[in-house]
């Protein structure tokens, strides 16, 4: 999702949660200023990585693993060599690390390390890397590149078969998301880029009849619900909702306060906006809504929708925590690691404790305090 960092001071987080604290036993690693980049998920764990930058030159950057409950978070010294990407799956996460002109090695998160996956991948020349599982539990390693049509890119499959790369084939794609590549419902054995379903049982297929008519600068991305039920999101944040696979499509008027129709007055990009919370939408597409309505009263809502294709606010919460002494903190990230939990995360703070997260957690049906997660830090 996008974010809107803000600095947190440390004396403003043990405002918020820890209270008077011990003299450090070692430096931080992290602290309000620093940025947490998502690099993947494991969707079956709840296992969120982040990579996390050195606090001053001369220092380590880091791994950061935070578990689907948002209670437990580990920190590894980290050197990324380059690496990019990252998997949104039932399965540890997957990257790439470049090996030479157009050589990708694959490489996945195990204990604290990356281990290479395989061998090595000919990638195109500006190429992005897109790994991803399929329900079978075999990774895929899907790569994008440019095609001669706007709106369009052309996609490449390689799936996990014994110790090999197969080659899965490739095609000509549209309304591709983010995630890039998620398991498809489709299919045990598939995986999805947009309109594209690369499975093991067959040959790569356009799984959708067609999108919402739109115009370019409001193109979207595409999203799998069910076998047959998709999402398509426009660039302004506008959802258009198919039961038959794309045949026919239907805008969806639903919003936290009434329906489009009744809210007319409240403009979206300036008085509320739209975005998705980081996670795999199969199943069961979930929005957050930004309430801008009152700018000193802002506020984040959080929806889901259901199976028969109405949507259900979750709940509704102040989009800034305020602590003891006043200060005002923002949300920098919203994921959904597993089932129905949300993990409302602040950023890092630097503390007497030592370095942590902070964060709150949404787990269906209320929503925490906030909390302080520690880092557990492993040996340089």
């Amino acid at each position: 999702m996008s974010s809107r960092p803000r600095l947190l001071s440390a004396a403003a987080l043990l405002a918020l949660s820890l209270g008077e604290l011990p003299a450090a036993a070692a430096p931080p690693i992290c602290d309000g200023s620093t940025s947490l980049t998502l690099i993947g998920m494991d969707t079956a764990s709840g296992r969120t990585l982040f990579a996390m930058p050195p606090t001053a030159d001369g220092q380590s950057s880091w791994i950061v693993e935070l578990d689907g409950d948002g209670r437990e978070a580990h920190a590894w010294p980290d050197n990324p060599k380059g690496r990019y990407g990252g998997s949104v799956g039932p399965g540890p996460v997957v990257a790439a690390i470049p090996c030479g002109p157009s050589c990708i090695q694959p490489v996945r998160w195990s204990a604290g390390t990356w281990e290479p996956l395989g061998e090595s991948l000919s990638a195109p020349t500006a190429s992005t890397a897109d790994p991803t599982y399929d329900q079978a539990g075999a990774p895929w390693f899907l790569l994008h590149g440019v095609s001669g049509k706007a709106g369009q890119e052309q996609a490449w499959a390689f799936r996990y078969e014994g110790k090999d790369w197969r080659n899965r084939g490739s095609m000509v794609v549209a309304a591709v998301g983010q995630p890039s590549a998620l398991p498809a419902p489709q299919r045990k054995d598939g995986v999805l880029t947009g309109t594209g379903l690369f499975s093991a049982s067959g040959p790569p297929e356009t799984w959708v009849s067609g999108l919402p008519g739109i115009t370019a600068e409001r193109r979207g991305q595409l999203i799998a619900l069910t076998g047959t039920s998709a999402a398509y999101v426009s660039g302004d944040g506008v959802v258009y909702l198919s039961g038959d696979s794309g045949k026919t499509w239907r805008r969806s008027t639903w919003t936290p306060w009434g329906t489009q129709g009744a809210v007319g007055i409240w403009r979206q990009g300036k008085d509320y906006w739209v975005d998705f919370p980081f996670g795999d939408h199969r199943g069961a597409l979930r929005l957050v809504w930004f309430d801008h309505r009152i700018p000193s009263e802002e506020k984040v809502v959080l929806s889901r929708l259901t199976p028969s294709g109405d949507w259900l606010k979750l709940t509704e919460i102040p989009g800034e925590v305020k602590t003891k002494n006043g200060e005002k903190l923002g949300i920098t990230q919203i994921l959904v690691p597993k089932g129905d939990t949300w993990i409302l995360l602040t950023g890092c703070a630097a503390t007497a404790q030592g370095s942590g997260l902070v964060l709150r957690v949404f787990d269906g049906k209320a929503m925490s305090e906030p909390r302080f997660v520690p880092l557990k830090t492993a040996a340089k």
